[in-house]
């Protein structure tokens, strides 16, 4: 099934083309996204002006198009923070509902963040910490405990909102906020939103991280605090230079990563997980929970695959007494998926799938791991890339997992029983 989510926000308007699978997974078609800034100088009460409704308006147009030219079969439509404080905010949601001809839903700050947490939580393997999600005008803070969501709060602290305050009034800012919660500190620190994927991905390319991914990336508080510290003091040119960043994400990077890594301070967090994912993914599953094997299945389901070949990771989960078992047989069923779509080398396969593309449901160091472990299925393993693994684990460790991995493949293929 071919859906769609388009996520009005404070900064941007985005449109996502989703193919769902029959187990609840996706992946992303494509994305359309348009600087709307519709938020942009709005306080409580204030009117959107019409400048911005027409910007608004023309994207919406731009959308409606591209929904026109696909077969979806279903839309979904949120608006977040502008919304919620314009005073004209339901009549600029009822203007742009006729041009879609579907229903837009203000979402409150409670659901914002309820579906950014679902969206996190249904992509990586973490089940308890600390969630949260930034946008341009607004930050949701949720805190999980045994993948149950304990509570959810949403604070008027947003990168866009704060791009004239200085660093200084954006710490108090986000510390006055910040000290009004219950919260537990010291726990796993999740995140996303457009700004904390900007990071990562300077971040990623200044270390030279052999994954293209920043889902499941990991940032250390201590370079948090150093790009918090050199952004403010840049201009929007300069900041637009930076890898990763961009002419437009440039306008509030450097706010972003203040109210970032204020957060991580008061949280006494030693690192960031970024995610991909976020309130649109939360949107497109309606709160269904999903795990590793799901993102698994997915990919055979993206390559055509209709019935997964689910049971070799059975099989070698029995073979291989190691807390790298997993893994291993994760390798085992994507080299598979590779073979059997007919590919000459699966193992070389399955490695540029996880270095080129997203896995869901795996932080970007386990991906890694399963690719490497991939690419030792050919008898080989770059030194190099060992090198950016934080594992515990040795090159001839890995080398003896791909011996695992291509014999049980050869007699699978077979028709022999493992």
């Amino acid at each position: 099934m071919i859906s769609a989510v388009i996520d009005c926000g404070y900064n941007s308007f985005r449109l996502v083309i989703y193919q769902v699978f029959s187990n609840g997974t996706f992946r992303m078609l494509g994305s359309f996204k348009s600087f709307v800034r519709i938020g942009e100088g709005i306080k409580e009460g204030d009117k959107i002006s019409d400048e911005k409704i027409d910007k608004a308006e023309k994207s919406f147009s731009i959308f409606k198009k591209i929904l026109d030219n696909l077969n979806v079969a279903e839309v979904k439509i949120v608006a977040t923070s502008a919304f919620r404080y314009a005073i004209n905010g339901n009549d600029v949601k009822e203007r742009l509902s006729k041009i879609i001809n579907e229903e837009i839903r203000i979402v409150s700050g409670e659901e914002e963040g309820r579906y950014a947490t679902i969206g996190m939580m249904n992509t990586l393997p973490i089940s308890d910490g600390i969630f949260f999600e930034l946008g341009g005008g607004s930050l949701e803070i949720a805190e999980v405990t045994s993948g149950n969501i304990s509570r959810v709060s949403q604070l008027p602290i947003g990168a866009l909102k704060l791009i004239n305050y200085s660093p200084r009034e954006i710490r108090k800012k986000v510390l006055d906020e910040l000290s009004t919660l219950d919260i537990r500190k010291g726990k796993t620190l999740v995140g996303s939103g457009g700004n904390v994927r900007a990071l990562a991905k300077l971040d990623r390319k200044l270390t030279s991280f052999p994954l293209k991914s920043i889902h499941g990336y990991s940032i250390s508080s201590k370079q948090i605090s150093k790009y918090a510290s050199l952004l403010p003091s840049l201009d929007a040119e300069s900041r637009q230079s930076l890898p990763g960043i961009g002419k437009e994400r440039a306008l509030t990077i450097h706010s972003a990563s203040v109210i970032i890594d204020e957060l991580v301070n008061y949280l006494n967090s030693r690192e960031l997980i970024v995610s991909a994912f976020g309130m649109r993914e939360g949107v497109l599953t309606e709160g269904k929970r999903l795990d590793k094997i799901n993102w698994l299945e997915a990919v055979s389901f993206s390559h055509a695959i209709t019935t997964p070949p689910i049971e070799i990771i059975n099989e070698i989960l029995t073979q291989v007494d190691s807390k790298y078992s997993f893994y291993v047989a994760s390798s085992a069923f994507l080299s598979l998926v590779f073979k059997m779509t007919g590919y000459f080398d699966p193992f070389q396969a399955c490695y540029r799938f996880i270095k080129e593309s997203v896995l869901p449901g795996f932080t970007l160091n386990e991906a890694l791991l399963i690719g490497l472990i991939c690419e030792a299925g050919s008898g080989k393993v770059k030194k190099k890339q060992m090198k950016k693994l934080n594992e515990d684990i040795t090159k001839k460790e890995i080398l003896s997992f791909g011996d695992i991995i291509r014999n049980d493949i050869d007699k699978y293929v077979a028709g022999v029983r493992i």
